[in-house]
Parts: structure tokens; sequence; C-alpha cells
């Protein structure tokens, strides 16, 4: 699988380079980062956080290097997998409100973010963390018809139709991919053949979410660490 991670190991690691995409993801010692650019115009881009805190058991969001370096005005949408709608929140002068803050962002979790409407260009942030050495990593999945977002918990590209979540889908299923220059989604169904190439094809490139709706009772996604380090 092409990784999109340069992983520079001291002493008893050796170390690992992989080409990068549009993203780039790099780390020394475990540790590392992904680049992402909130465009101008407030335009929306979808996101996860594939890399462990350094600090804490799990990512709580306003402490995350994204939500840190996101401009004042930015907005975050984190999915309500109950309600089966968004739930917005954003960055005033004195920071992310307290239910963004503290919410803390599940391995495997894709939302949207978007930069301050008064961003006359785009604005570059960093998902800064540790390189996940758990493995597998698994995340839930509503099923039954229900939206649930989802991401690669691991920092590296993934083709869609690679994946044991797409694998695994069932029939009448759909994906629904991000598109960020025309702002709106693009979807497309497992059919009885499975995915059409469109879809298969798809690379999610490192830190970047999705859409599943799963048709009917597969609820998790076991995904298998792809890279050999530790």
């Amino acid at each position: 699988m092409k990784k999109t991670m340069w992983i520079a190991m001291a002493a008893a690691f050796a170390a690992s380079i992989v080409a990068a995409s549009a993203q780039e993801v790099l780390s020394a010692n475990a540790v590392g980062y992904i680049k992402k650019t909130l465009p101008a115009n407030a335009k929306l881009i979808m996101v996860s956080v594939p890399l462990n805190s350094m600090t804490e058991t799990s990512n709580v969001f306003g402490r995350t290097s994204l939500a840190q370096e996101a401009p004042q005005g930015s907005t975050v949408y984190f999915w309500d997998t109950v309600l089966q709608q968004w739930a917005p929140g954003s960055k005033g002068s004195k920071g992310w409100a307290g239910a963004q803050s503290n919410r803390v962002v599940l391995a495997g979790e894709g939302f949207f973010l978007k930069g301050s409407n008064a961003a006359p260009s785009a604005v570059d942030v960093t998902i800064t963390g540790e390189v996940p050495d758990s493995d597998p990593i698994v995340r839930a999945i509503p099923g039954s018809g229900a939206y649930g977002t989802l991401a690669n918990a691991y920092p590296v590209d993934m083709k869609f139709g690679e994946s044991d979540v797409a694998k695994n889908a069932t029939t009448n299923s759909v994906v629904y991919f991000w598109d960020e220059t025309n702002q709106q989604w693009a979807p497309g169904s497992k059919g009885s053949k499975g995915w059409a190439g469109a879809q298969s094809n798809r690379v999610v490139v490192a830190g970047e979410g999705f859409f599943l709706k799963e048709a009917q009772t597969v609820t998790i996604w076991t995904n298998t660490k792809p890279y050999t380090w530790p």
C-alpha cells in the first residue's frame, strides 16, 4: 500500500521513506504532522486526526494543533450519529466554546472544518501527534441505513476499494466523498458487482474524512495497521 508517511526512526528503528501525495506526513521518532489547507472564502474541508495526542490518552479537539492553529472565525462540524445531523461551533475571540473544545475526536472519525469568512486567502494548519502503533483500530459504523463519518485511523493514503470497510460494506451501501473544489458530496453505491471504479479507486489521503451509509448490519470497521513499525 502506498503510504504518505515519512517515519525517521532513531537508533533502533530503520528509516522508512515513502512518496507523499498532496498532503504531507512527516514524523521523527514516531512523532509527525500532516499539513492541511483551509481554503479562502470559508470553504469546507473534511478532515480527521490520525495521530495520537502526545500528552493525553485521547484527542481532545480544543487541544489539538488543528484547533489551535485554525484562525478566529473558523467553524467545526461534528456528526451526531444519534440525531443524524451536524453539530457546529465556531472559534471566537476567546477560543472554541466548551462543547467543541472538549469534544473527543475518535480514531477513524471524520469531521468538517472551515476557515473564517473574513480570511482573504488560504490558511495552512497542521495535525500533529504520535504515529499510532495500535493494531487493529476499530471504528464504529451506525449501520441500518444511518450515516456515519469515517476516516483512515492511520496516517497513510488508502485506496477506498482496497479497504476492509469497502470490502465488508453490504450491497446498496453508499459512500460520500467531499469535493473541495465544488463544495459538494460525490456519492456512489455498492452494487451486486461491488463499487464502481470512481469509488473503488478513490484515494483517501491521510487525514481526510468521508461519509458512509451502511445499508444493513455491518457496525464496525476493524482497520489493520498498514505499516510494520514498531
